[in-house]
Order: C-alpha cells, then sequence, then structure tokens
C-alpha cells in the first residue's frame, strides 16, 4: 500500500514517499521505548514494594534458612518474623479511591466557543452524556480504576481512545414464499420478477446463487447453493450475515512500558516521534483482523506461528504473586503492535500513520495506513502522578517514593514480633555436657542433675515503645506526604494535596474525552444524534467549536459540607 506523503525531519524511523514502513526500525525503537534509563528494574522493583515480595519468602510470613538462596542462613534466627507491610498498596488504594470517586461525582461540560453556539454546545453536551453513560460506562468502571491503578503504582499511565465497530453474525431466514412476494412486487421483464422460474430450473441454480449473493454480499458461493438447494427441497433456507455489534467509543487503559510505549525523552504524548500500543492477541481475534481491519492474511499466519514467543524486553509480571517467580502466563497468545507515527504531507497538513507489526515476524507488517480520525492526534491521553521533570517516565509512583518507610516499618514490626518471642520463651542455658535435646512445653518434665544447671537466658533489655512511636511517625509522615486525612494531619494540607491529585487526574480526562467528543461527532450520523439528543441543531464535526472540561471540588468528599449544601437548599 502506498501513501502519496512526503515526510520531514522523520529520521530512519518513518516510511519515506511511495516506500514501505521500516519495521525494523521500529523494533529498535520499541526495544528502546521499553529498557532504556533501567526500566525492567524500575518496574521490578515497583511491583515488588508495593506487593510485598522478596527473595526467600514464605507463606507463613516467617524467615527459614532452607528457602534462602546462595546458601544463607535465616537472621536473626529460623522462625524469625517476616512480615508483609502493605504501606505501598494502602496508599495507592487510597489514592485510587480519591480518582475514582472524583471521576464519577464530576461534572462534565461543553460549552460552546462563542455565545453563538449554544444551541450547538447543548446538542453536543447530550450526546456526550450519551456516549458515557449508555454506550461506554460499563467498560468506564472497569477501566477508571485499572487507569488509576496503573498511575499510581508506575507514576505513569495512559489510554487508547478509539471508535470501535465490531461485526457479529446472525442467522437469516428466506422461505420461497418470501420469494415469491418479491418477485410479484418486481416489474415485469426484471431479473426479480423471475425468481419462480429460476426456483424451477435445475439448470438456473448457478445464476439464482449470484442473485442471493447480490442481495447479501457477504454470503460465500458455496452457502448460496447450498441456500439454493434448501429452498427447492425444503422451501426455506437460513445462512449468517454480518450485523454491526459494536459501534461506539472506547477508552483502554493501558499499562505503562508493556501496553503503552514511547522513546523515554518524550515530554508530550502529541510530540512524541512514535508511539506503541502492544496487545497479546489469540489467533481467532488476529484472522478477525484479516476480515474486518483487512490486515495482510499471509502476515497474521506467521504471526500466529510466533505464538507464546515475546520480546525479551516485554517480561514484566504485572502480577500480585507472593514470590517474584509469579509471571504472566501468555504462552498461547500473540505478540501484535501497533506503531503510531506523525508525518507532513507535501502541504505541511500533519497526519498519524499506523502500523500493525509483530517483533517476532522479520521485516513485514500487517497493516499499513493513514488514521483517519479527524482530530489529526495521537489517539492516547498519558496521565502523571506528579510534573517533576518534563520527561513523562520521571513521575514516580507511590512504591519509588514510600519504598523505605515501608521498610523502616517492617523492620519495626519485625523487631517487636522477635522481642516477644525471645521474652515468651528466652534461649536456655544449659551444661555444654547435657546437649541440646530438651523439648519445651507446657507441663513437660526435664529431668536435672542438680539444681540451678537448667536456665532462661536473660533477653536484652529494649522498650517496644520506642518501634511502635517510630511506626507512628512513620505512619504520620506518610500521612502528611500523601494527603490522606487522619487527625494528624492539618485538614488545610489534606485538602490542598487532594485537590491538586484530582486537578491533575481530571485534566486528563478533560483530554480524552475531547478526543471521544471528535470522534463521536465524526461517526455519528445526523440521524441518530437527532434520535439521541431530541434536537435538530445541525453540529459541527469539527471539535474545536467546543470546549470539555471535568471539575471537581474535594470538599464534596467532606460529610458535613455536603450536610451544609442540602440544608442550604432546603431553605
Amino acid at each position: 500500500m502506498e501513501y502519496e506523503t512526503t515526510y520531514k525531519n522523520s529520521g530512519d524511523i518513518m516510511a519515506h514517499v511511495g516506500s514501505e514502513p521500516n519495521v525494523g526500525a521500529l523494533n529498535d525503537e520499541l526495544r528502546r521505548a521499553a529498557t532504556d534509563y533501567g526500566i525492567g528494574s524500575r518496574v521490578n522493583m515497583v511491583e515488588n514494594t508495593r506487593y510485598c515480595r522478596w527473595e526467600g519468602q514464605t507463606d507463613d510470613g516467617k524467615k527459614w534458612s532452607e528457602k534462602q538462596t546462595h546458601g544463607k542462613q535465616a537472621f536473626p534466627w529460623d522462625g524469625a518474623s517476616d512480615t508483609r507491610i502493605p504501606l505501598a498498596d494502602e496508599v495507592v488504594n487510597g489514592l485510587v479511591d480519591v480518582c475514582s470517586t472524583a471521576f464519577w461525582r464530576s461534572m462534565i461540560r461543553v460549552s460552546p466557543q462563542n455565545v453563538k453556539g449554544i444551541d450547538a454546545a447543548v446538542t453536543a453536551h447530550s450526546l456526550m452524556d450519551w456516549a458515557m453513560n449508555n454506550r461506554m460506562y460499563n467498560d468506564m468502571t472497569r477501566e477508571v480504576e485499572l487507569l488509576s491503578q496503573y498511575l499510581w503504582t508506575y507514576g505513569w499511565a495512559g489510554a487508547h481512545i478509539s471508535w470501535q465497530q465490531e461485526i457479529g453474525q446472525k442467522e437469516q431466514y428466506v422461505t420461497v414464499e418470501q420469494l415469491m412476494a418479491i418477485a410479484a412486487q418486481s416489474p415485469q421483464g426484471s431479473v426479480l420478477a423471475d425468481l419462480p422460474n429460476l426456483l424451477a430450473n435445475p439448470d438456473a441454480t448457478d445464476q439464482l446463487a449470484e442473485l442471493i449473493m447480490a442481495a447479501f454480499p457477504n454470503l460465500k458461493k458455496r452457502k448460496a447453493l447450498e441456500c439454493v438447494k434448501d429452498l427447492r427441497e425444503e422451501g426455506e433456507c437460513e445462512f449468517p450475515v454480518p450485523t454491526m455489534v459494536k459501534n461506539a467509543p472506547s477508552i483502554a487503559a493501558l499499562a505503562p512500558y508493556d501496553e503503552l510505549a514511547f522513546p523515554p525523552e518524550t515530554t508530550d504524548i502529541q510530540s512524541a516521534r512514535v508511539v506503541f500500543r502492544r496487545c497479546y492477541m489469540t489467533e481467532v481475534e488476529v484472522m478477525q483482523h484479516v476480515e474486518t481491519d483487512e490486515w495482510d492474511e499471509e502476515w497474521a499466519k506467521q504471526a500466529i506461528a510466533t505464538r507464546g514467543k515475546f520480546s525479551n524486553f516485554s517480561d514484566y509480571t504485572y502480577t500480585i504473586g507472593l514470590t517474584n517467580n509469579a509471571l504472566l502466563d501468555r504462552e498461547n497468545l500473540i505478540e501484535v503492535v501497533y506503531g503510531y507515527q506523525k508525518a507532513l504531507d507535501e502541504d505541511g497538513v500533519p497526519g498519524v500513520f499506523c502500523t500493525v507489526f509483530s517483533p517476532q515476524v522479520g521485516g513485514s507488517w500487517g497493516k499499513f495506513e493513514l488514521l483517519d480520525y479527524e482530530h489529526g492526534q495521537y489517539p492516547f491521553v498519558v496521565w502523571r502522578s506528579e510534573i517533576i521533570h518534563r520527561k513523562i517516565i520521571e513521575s514516580r509512583g507511590v512504591p519509588e517514593v514510600c519504598m523505605t518507610w515501608q521498610n523502616e516499618i517492617k523492620a519495626q514490626r519485625d523487631s517487636i514480633f522477635d522481642y516477644t518471642s525471645l521474652n515468651t520463651i528466652p534461649p536456655i542455658q544449659v551444661p555444654k555436657t547435657r546437649g541440646g535435646n530438651l523439648r519445651l512445653g507446657s507441663a513437660v518434665q526435664i529431668p536435672v542433675l542438680r539444681p540451678g544447671e537448667i536456665s532462661f537466658m536473660q533477653p536484652p533489655a529494649r522498650e517496644p515503645s520506642v518501634a511502635f512511636n517510630l511506626i507512628a511517625a512513620i505512619e504520620t509522615q506518610v500521612d502528611r506526604y500523601f494527603g490522606r486525612p487522619t487527625e494528624k494531619v492539618p485538614p488545610a494540607i489534606t485538602q490542598m494535596r487532594q485537590q491538586r491529585v484530582v486537578n491533575n487526574w481530571l485534566h486528563g480526562w478533560t483530554e480524552a474525552f475531547r478526543q471521544v467528543l471528535s470522534l463521536t461527532l465524526q461517526y455519528v450520523g445526523p440521524e441518530e444524534i437527532i434520535r439521541i439528543t431530541g434536537s435538530t441543531v445541525p453540529l459541527s464535526t469539527n471539535v474545536q467549536d467546543f470546549d470539555v472540561s471535568l471539575k471537581f471540588d474535594v470538599r464534596e468528599l467532606q460529610s458535613d459540607l455536603v450536610t451544609e449544601k442540602l440544608k442550604a437548599l432546603s431553605t
């Protein structure tokens, strides 16, 4: 497939005028996007911290020498405490609660660019409300929380915004009586008027099959011939016909580095040299894209043959296993990558080109096309947990920030457990000649040769309150840092920090819904818009005619403020 396009300052990664996409360069760029700056180690550290995973870990929360690596001995002794402290997990889930609540309670507004567009904006707002609360609602209940989990775990996350059209099948029934009725209503001399004769004539089988195929274009010749046979023998036939089962906007949360990657120097997703979306598909899904999206069939077969093989830089676990060898099982899936690139045509007009390829299938590709979305942007939006650097990947997740705090609390909790163990049953002092065959227990008799030869060792003097005080101090620091509402954090600080979190969160959704509105205006026809909104006001397909915004005041999370508002409304 060729495009009359001139690429300027594109480098090796871009295709040139009338040429093919450079899949080899795309593979190299994908590897760079997923491995530079120690990304793999960083992801593992983040996951191990949040999910409390480390080497030698056991299910009973204790240390055992037999589980240690490289012949190490359990310290300070076998059976010592090795408890899990899910501090990062607790903080992440708290922030997810704030973000999810803010999203579902926020008010989306579509406003005009000028006073003349008020009526159109009202109609566009109704259209957005239909898209969110009708077509997208079920998916959004999952994707909103998933996106927030990714964001606060890894420091940034992204979403893919697209218009999904899925074709399914339904059974079509045709009877001889229906065909006769069609023939009776058709003009004399037409092919349809001659249907009774075609049915009665055995030599007209091919002609009748062609006529059925003309009425149902997706019907294959073999199935059409079967239908002709059934009509003559049984007076009726049935066959599958394609039908639209989904025609709506879609937002999919993407895991950083694994499902979404871009060059590490990227500061804004819309100015990235290239953006990759990686998917893991079944064989059926790949072949379905051959039928519905015109993927190259030969390439699809080659991709299916690589099932279970993945790029060595895509081994991120994204699982919550108790040990660090818990891997995500993808042995029956196929790695497929969408590579999005922006380019300028000869008139300087930018466009987004998409290449479907698999890192496991040489230099060939499944499809190369110009994305037809009118907004002209990459179909992605990125959220950041903090803005401490222009580069997106510099944003830190919660586990990176509170890893040492979590370790400090764990150390104190383990020490308290071990101190209690020592005080409950201290080590026993015995003469060397008696050996170590003593068995302790309630009412157990221990024979002695002389009084006082067996005694408990005095445990080290230590005040457990020191550990408890340190734990409380660390928890207060965590609460203040992340703005968690506790009695030790001033409400003003909690409110400011939560409002900043919510503002950044909803800003990303504002960008996402601008793309959703643009796609809805592009793909929903005027007649359907009238049916949905009940308005006959014509809408422009240019999303620049409208402003989209989402706002939420974190003070509404306080029950006292809500009560006061309701009281004010009632009076």
